[in-house]
């Protein structure tokens, strides 16, 4: 048995930049976000045959196939199946695969959920594949199962763990890793699911279209939320919790709302002008909007004060903590 378990993220600034061609257009800034302990999980069991079971818990799906060469191009499972195509293991095996975030939350599940299997089918077959290049990999994959292009920024937290600066680049993406601490992080966010799933693959890819044809509002957008993730990441370097912390987060989010039309919905805007009336001093949607979690920045005194707002609101307030740990796989 494997046992692979990978985190989740918020995303602090910098988000739909790290797309390619994006990032090129914008001189290459930085994405910074931070990991949190909402683990995507797969579970692999060798068998003696050649037969191959799948078990998605989100999807509440199951699929059994004879062998490796009877897997479908085109199915509900198919970024699981294009992984394990990848792979090519010479031996059957069972997997069942979950995810402790919701659902098209927009924290970074389904990449989370790319690494674990990553983790898990590497060591399946004896860790052909080296770490740094797990990523470049589950991109590609992921790439051909949305049919747009997906960034590279949910792809690191999950595999390394922490608090990033994700900075792609000429010759490839390199990240460095923010001096925060965890514990003083989770002390001042608050994490709200709206239960309404987004889908991040058509706004962003709509952004990318408009950014290519030379739509002055989208660049303007984006430049603006260039400076912002540059300013971000100066002041997670020098831990300006107090005095630009918040200002920078808000300037980032009404930057990426003006986006495009449904980034944010009615009821996201209710949650953050509720949650700024009870000590929040900023707050953003996590990912590309149009539904999923909205990440709130308040106070630490005042943290459970908001929470019982959002939820007398109608969210979902999530149990979370920031963390250090990326991708873990154990032989058990």
């Amino acid at each position: 048995m494997i046992r692979s378990s990978a985190p989740t993220r918020i995303d602090l600034a910098g988000g739909t930049l790290d797309i390619w061609p994006l990032h090129l257009f914008f001189d290459d800034p930085p994405t910074l976000n931070a990991a949190i302990n909402l683990y995507a999980t797969v579970e692999l069991k060798s068998r003696k045959d050649k037969r191959i079971l799948i078990q998605s818990k989100d999807l509440n799906l199951a699929q059994e196939f004879s062998n490796l060469e009877s897997l479908p191009e085109k199915h509900p499972l198919e970024l699981i199946l294009r992984t394990v195509k990848f792979y090519a293991p010479k031996d059957g095996f069972e997997i069942v695969t979950g995810c402790q975030a919701p659902p098209g939350s927009g924290i970074g599940g389904s990449s989370a959920l790319n690494m674990a299997l990553h983790g898990a089918l590497n060591a399946f077959t004896q860790n052909r594949v080296p770490k740094s290049h797990l990523i470049e990999i589950a991109r590609n994959i992921e790439t051909q199962v949305i049919s747009v292009p997906a960034g590279w920024q949910d792809y690191f937290p999950a595999l390394y763990g922490g608090a990033l600066s994700v900075r792609p680049g000429f010759s490839g993406v390199q990240f460095a890793r923010l001096p925060l601490n965890p514990g003083e992080m989770t002390r001042r966010f608050v994490l709200c699911y709206t239960g309404k799933p987004r889908n991040s693959g058509i706004n962003n890819w709509e952004v990318t279209k408009q950014t290519v044809d030379g739509n002055r509002k989208i660049t303007g957008c984006l430049e603006k939320i260039r400076k912002a993730a540059l300013e971000m990441e100066q002041v997670l370097l020098k831990r300006r919790w107090e005095d630009r912390f918040a200002a920078v987060f808000s300037a980032e989010w009404q930057a990426r709302k003006a986006l495009a039309p449904g980034i944010s919905t009615p009821q996201m805007d209710r949650l953050i002008r509720a949650a700024l009336r009870k000590g929040a001093l900023a707050a953003k949607v996590c990912g590309a909007g149009g539904g999923g979690c909205v990440a709130f920045f308040v106070k630490a005194d005042k943290k459970e004060q908001v929470e019982e707002e959002l939820k007398k609101q109608g969210g979902q307030v999530l149990d979370f903590q920031f963390v250090s740990r990326g991708l873990k796989v154990q032989r058990v």
